[in-house]
């Protein structure tokens, strides 16, 4: 497939990734990310990522939030949603 026709497609999963239902809503991992995440813009899937790259990109918000003057996630918050993205994530990466 050309690299022009793979725009769109990332695009379009991108959208769907974005803002969708999280999985067991209810959790403490899925209301801390609604709450944490989504106050400062819109939410991806879970699914959307792997666990490795979920483990960067909270890593890499951690450091966006103490830049802008917030409060990061308490060791245990960040422990709870790492979980929470884990089990819900495209699947676990492979050493």
């Amino acid at each position: 497939m050309s690299p022009r026709r793979l725009v769109p497609l990332a695009f379009a999963v991108l959208l769907a990734a974005c803002d969708a239902r999280l999985p067991e809503p209810e959790t403490s991992g899925a209301r801390l990310y609604a709450a944490r995440c989504g106050g400062c813009h819109r939410l991806y899937a879970p699914g959307s990522l792997t666990t490795a790259m979920w483990q960067v990109t909270v890593a890499r918000m951690q450091g966006e939030m103490a830049r802008r003057g917030l409060a990061p996630l308490t060791a245990d918050e960040e422990a709870t949603l790492l979980a929470y993205l884990d089990r819900h994530s495209t699947g676990r990466d492979t050493p």
